[in-house]
């Protein structure tokens, strides 16, 4: 064959192979022929990958947000590369999915945050026993003994922000995911380890490190770890799980120590005293090897902090852009727990503080902080009247939930804490609202995020008043595993 024979002949076998690939794949997945498609187009490996490598993380929140689930009122279908996956945005099948007991694992794409051992991203084997081993560690007696690090850490949050008062806006995510990291250090992990300084570096290495771990999900081409380690990103990503995990291991090599010279209790060891979810897991060093240790106190760093981190930054800016809200939040606040009181913040006062957990419902609602999740079923299940094979993805957007018209009402992007009141809530499907997701895989911390939430709401609102230059109509969002802004939550304050 003389070379203008080869090419003209290797681009049309090329293009020949790649119409077979395709081919292939749709008869593949024929089954799914009545699901409707969403995105730009219905052939693999084309329009949706292209449209989602060029974009910035905000248009790709966009664009999924605005031609994948918002357009889509129950199930569809798209292409993610060769991969064909399902999303839904129903209360119905979402419901389906997650109460599904072979469809409680996760897609391999969880495996590019690195921490495939712990309770976020393992596999259904894993995750099964050690979710069983650990769901002790957030009894109500454990949570409650945390109340008194509460206090002190949100005391410490009020002490930072008083050289602020009556001065410039500032950036509300910097202090808030500060102090949600201090109580998780000191509660959950036992450790006092960390100095301010090396408290906040860690906050932005965990931030940088989620951010692009999240976003190579949309980048088909660095799937492949050897085009992926040739990127800009695994270098930056890199250096910061280098920080992450390098905290993790001070964080485990004090408590070893520690536990080495403190032999349990008696009353330990015979009635299997219920311990912080650090000494579970270390006492659980037979069953648990040291990655799955590793990966799980990662995991409850990251997930510690940015849940409540992040939740409590959106909600100072709700309160800033609702001034009516923000003293109704005040007022139950200091009736039910008034200033002069010198007894510790009990349970059941938090528990008491209705209006609060209103409020901080909305702020979930509107800003839930995992905007989305995805599954794999293990067998092959039914979904809207569709078989669909053992191995497939299923993407679920709470935001797209909670942004429901026939759910939530016309004004469903407006802000009102009086849609959970008892009378307005009644009648709600239970799987509308998931702000710590649904079913068996649930969040093992949400109990615990509530409470170091109203904790901190309680000594930010009796200290000072918050306002906001922003709009609600100015937020946006970038893709991520957690909903992040692209720009800060910025806010004043002043003394009360």
């Amino acid at each position: 064959m003389d070379l203008y024979t080869a090419l003209l002949v290797v681009p049309f076998a090329f293009v020949a192979l790649v119409f077979a690939y395709v081919r292939a794949l749709q008869y593949k997945n024929r089954f799914a022929d009545s699901v409707p498609f969403a995105g730009v187009s219905p052939y693999p490996l084309f329009a949706n990958d292209w449209e989602l490598l060029r974009s910035s993380a905000q248009e790709k929140f966009e664009f999924l947000n605005r031609d994948f689930f918002s357009k889509q009122p129950r199930l569809f279908k798209a292409w993610l590369g060769p991969l064909m996956v399902f999303g839904t945005c129903h209360p119905d099948v979402i419901q389906a999915i997650l109460t599904h007991p072979e469809c409680v694992d996760k897609p391999f794409f969880y495996q590019f945050a690195r921490l495939d051992h712990g309770l976020l991203a393992a596999g259904a084997h894993i995750w099964r026993r050690q979710r069983k081993q650990l769901n002790p560690t957030f009894n109500i007696r454990i949570l409650t003994s945390f109340l008194p690090i509460f206090e002190a850490c949100c005391q410490q949050l009020v002490d930072d922000l008083k050289p602020l008062v009556n001065g410039e806006r500032f950036d509300a995510l910097y202090f808030t995911t500060r102090c949600a990291l201090d109580m998780i250090l000191k509660s959950s992990l036992d450790t006092e380890s960390f100095s301010d300084e090396e408290s906040a570096s860690l906050v932005e290495h965990i931030k940088r490190f989620l951010f692009i771990s999240t976003n190579r999900v949309l980048n088909i081409f660095h799937y492949l770890e050897p085009v992926y380690r040739l990127s800009k990103n695994y270098a930056l990503e890199s250096e910061s799980f280098k920080i992450y995990l390098g905290a993790t291991r001070k964080i485990m090599k004090i408590k070893q120590q520690e536990m080495k010279g403190k032999p349990l209790k008696e009353d330990e060891i015979e009635y299997n005293k219920p311990r912080i979810y650090m000494d579970q897991l270390l006492k659980l060093s037979d069953s648990l090897s040291e990655k799955e240790i590793m990966h799980n106190v990662c995991t409850m760093i990251a997930a510690g902090n940015d849940t409540s981190g992040q939740l409590l930054a959106y909600a100072c800016v709700f309160l800033g852009m609702y001034p009516h809200v923000q003293e109704k939040v005040y007022s139950e606040i200091v009736e039910r727990i008034p200033p002069t009181q010198n007894e510790p913040i009990t349970a059941e006062q938090l528990k008491s503080l209705s209006y609060t957990e209103m409020f901080l419902y909305e702020c979930l609602r509107l800003c839930p902080i995992g905007p989305t999740i995805a599954r794999k079923n293990m067998t092959t299940i039914e979904l809207e009247g569709v078989k669909i094979p053992a191995g497939h993805f299923l993407i679920i957007s709470f935001f797209n939930l909670h942004r429901r018209k026939d759910i939530w009402g016309p004004d469903v992007d407006q802000f009102d804490p009086e849609r959970f009141t008892p009378e307005r809530s009644e009648g709600r499907h239970p799987y509308a609202f998931l702000p710590f997701s649904g079913g068996p895989r649930n969040c093992i911390g949400s109990r615990y995020a509530m409470m170091s939430m109203k904790m901190m709401m309680i000594y930010l609102l009796r200290e000072y008043r918050f306002r906001t230059d922003l709009n609600i109509s100015d937020l946006k969002f970038n893709f991520g595993m957690m909903l992040c802004m692209p720009f800060e939550h910025w806010v004043q304050i002043e003394k009360r």
